[in-house]
């Protein structure tokens, strides 16, 4: 009985590589019988075996992640023609990737005894990583691999070309170049390739201005769930941009984008529903898409989310929700935020007033030239009853939005006022509000913050 078992061992141990068996062990997730398999058959020089392996050195699945085994792998594969190595291999010196993950064994070892003797460390590191820890970038190289996956027709290179020519990397910047490669791709089906393509028509690089050229790769690219073409289109229909507007199909194009969790699509949704433009007029949508937006991040989402919050447009106002918001969108810079989170604070509008970091969001809305902001706080440092009195300060800040006003009877409010403070100020009073006002030329943001 044990001398079977022992025969069967030993045969195991002497089976023949067979490229389908480690196909099917790499699909139920045992990599390292994988390796077992396409390792002997990548070192025979077969080159699917050798794309494999380089694929699993990438990722690190069944062998340490290395690129540098990786870009090994790649390059055999390549050099015998085979396209989708080729690509891999163009990405990897494109790119440009790093060492080993940082927390593998054989690494942390490694970093461990270059410490204390560097020799040894060099020494050995032939040893566990013979084809290097990584690769470093090179645009040269890269082209020269993009380019022969390319002209054998792999789509994902085509559209990595028309980017280099786009971009002048590697290549002088080339838009019709660009447009070729592009196309090539497109026609192959490549959403992002159709996008880029469309986005030239639309632009009118390297190739006529054409925008029924333009929607129609964008609309093949939207057709296949592409978000950034859903998104175009439905920017393109709610301006009439080359097209009659059409606000019905912007809302269906932004909602395709939104429900894929584009935070623009949302949010620009939300705005329709607001305005009840293609769609009806409902502020519970527009909080849902709002909300949904901000909660990634997007900042115009976050300053209408405030603005629905502190204007009731679903309820009661809810100044504390509508601060949340507004401070997240503030410190983003988003100068509506600013002014109209200052002013909240300074009033005390859903709590007690914070005077000090009321002016400050305000200061931080003058410096990006926001007038209201200015006013407001001419009005502030004027209120001889308030706090914050301040008649320089008051006199400084209605010069200020003044200057920024367009002529009319706004511009002539402020001018009075600043003129009735300023025959009540004192020489040296007024030379000092001179100098604020030019150190303000000169730098807005640090004088914000005086």
């Amino acid at each position: 009985m044990f001398g079977k078992l022992l025969k069967r061992n030993k045969s195991t141990q002497s089976r023949k590589p067979d490229f389908q068996r480690g196909l099917a062990a790499f699909e139920a997730e045992n990599y390292a019988g994988a390796v077992a398999d396409w390792l002997p058959l990548a070192e025979r020089g077969e080159a699917e075996a050798q794309y494999r392996l380089g694929q699993l050195y990438a990722r690190g699945l069944g062998v340490v992640r290395d690129f540098g085994d990786a870009a090994h792998w790649f390059r055999k594969a390549a050099e015998q023609g085979h396209r989708e190595a080729q690509f891999s291999l163009a990405l990897c010196y494109a790119n440009g990737e790093g060492a080993a993950q940082d927390n593998a064994l054989p690494v942390r070892w490694y970093k461990m005894v270059a410490k204390a003797n560097p020799a040894a460390a060099e020494a050995n590191l032939a040893l566990l990583f013979p084809n290097g820890l990584g690769i470093t970038p090179d645009i040269t190289q890269a082209l020269h691999w993009y380019r022969l996956a390319a002209e054998a027709g792999h789509a994902e290179a085509q559209h990595h070309i028309g980017l280099l020519h786009a971009f002048g990397q590697g290549v002088a910047q080339d838009h019709a170049a660009a447009a070729d490669w592009y196309r090539r791709s497109a026609e192959q089906g490549y959403a992002v390739a159709q996008h880029a393509l469309a986005s030239l028509y639309a632009n009118g690089q390297g190739v006529e201005r054409d925008m029924d050229q333009a929607i129609a790769w964008y609309g093949r690219a939207a057709e296949q769930g592409f978000v950034n073409s859903q998104l175009a289109l439905a920017i393109i229909h709610e301006h009439g941009t080359g097209v009659e507007a059409d606000p019905v199909r912007a809302a269906a194009f932004y909602r395709q984008a939104a429900e894929q969790g584009h935070p623009v699509a949302q949010v620009n949704l939300g705005l329709l529903y607001a305005r009840g433009h293609g769609v009806p007029q409902d502020y519970r949508e527009t909080l849902k898409w709002c909300r949904l937006s901000a909660e990634q991040g997007n900042v115009n989402a976050q300053f209408n989310l405030g603005l629905i919050h502190s204007n009731g447009l679903v309820g009661a106002p809810d100044y504390a929700e509508a601060a949340v918001w507004y401070r997240k969108a503030a410190m983003q810079g988003n100068v509506g935020a600013q002014v109209n989170l200052g002013l909240m604070l300074i009033h005390g509008w859903g709590g007690r007033p914070e005077l000090v970091e009321g002016v400050d969001w305000l200061r931080k809305a003058a410096a990006q030239g926001h007038t209201g902001a200015m006013s407001n706080l001419g009005t502030l440092y004027a209120d001889q009853s308030g706090k914050a009195y301040n008649p320089v300060q008051a006199y400084v800040w209605y010069i200020m939005a003044a200057a920024g006003t367009q002529p009319g009877s706004e511009r002539d409010g402020l001018e009075a006022k600043a003129h009735e403070l300023g025959t009540q100020l004192t020489s040296e009073d007024r030379h000092k509000a001179q100098v604020i006002m030019e150190e303000w030329k000169k730098n807005p943001k640090l004088v914000a913050t005086a």
